[in-house]
């Protein structure tokens, strides 16, 4: 079966062949791997997504570490010489942009297979993840032990995907770092 469907340049219809419909072939029609609830889902999630503002982010880094550490600069952290905790703000409100932070890392770190290139990465994100999971507690001076490790993990990890290639232009190092 030919169907004159196309026509070339001089305006002559030429014939295009039509393939019939092969009857031993199953033609079933597509199903949605997620379902129609599992996209819903999806959406609804996506529309609630906001982007990480890095800036708070290490706005908040400057506040809980102080002067041991600049903001876009990653190290070994220096031993606080005192164990009052800072003033912060609220420990709930910083503690959610840190897991944001390490979700969106991790997530980045997952999408670009850096673990394949990198084994190491892959005890950093367990530990990321294993924090990230750990609920504030209600003390203040725990409050502020579990902030720094959350912000330690934060800048460790935007460290190591950095060098890996995973993210570009969040950390930037300075004269205050010892290695």
């Amino acid at each position: 079966m030919t169907h004159a469907a196309l026509s070339d340049q001089a305006g002559y219809r030429s014939p295009l062949p039509v393939r019939e419909k092969d009857p031993t072939v199953p033609a079933a029609p597509a199903e949605p791997s997620l379902g129609v609830q599992g996209y819903q889902q999806v959406l609804e999630k996506m529309h609630g997504w906001v982007p990480v503002d890095w800036d708070s982010v290490f706005d908040g880094l400057d506040t809980i570490f102080g002067d041991e550490v600049s903001h876009h600069a990653v190290s070994a952290l220096r031993p606080r010489k005192c164990c009052i905790a800072p003033d912060y703000e609220d420990p709930a409100e910083l503690a959610q942009r840190f897991r944001a932070a390490i979700t969106q890392l991790v997530h980045r770190g997952r999408r670009d297979e850096v673990e394949r290139k990198h084994p190491d990465v892959i005890g950093l994100i367990e530990r990321a993840r294993a924090l990230q999971s750990e609920r504030l507690p209600a003390d203040p001076r725990q409050a502020l032990g579990f902030l720094r490790r959350l912000g330690e993990v934060t800048l460790e990890l935007a460290d190591r995907l950095e060098k890996a290639g995973s993210v570009n232009g969040l950390v930037e190092t300075s004269g205050l770092i010892e290695r």
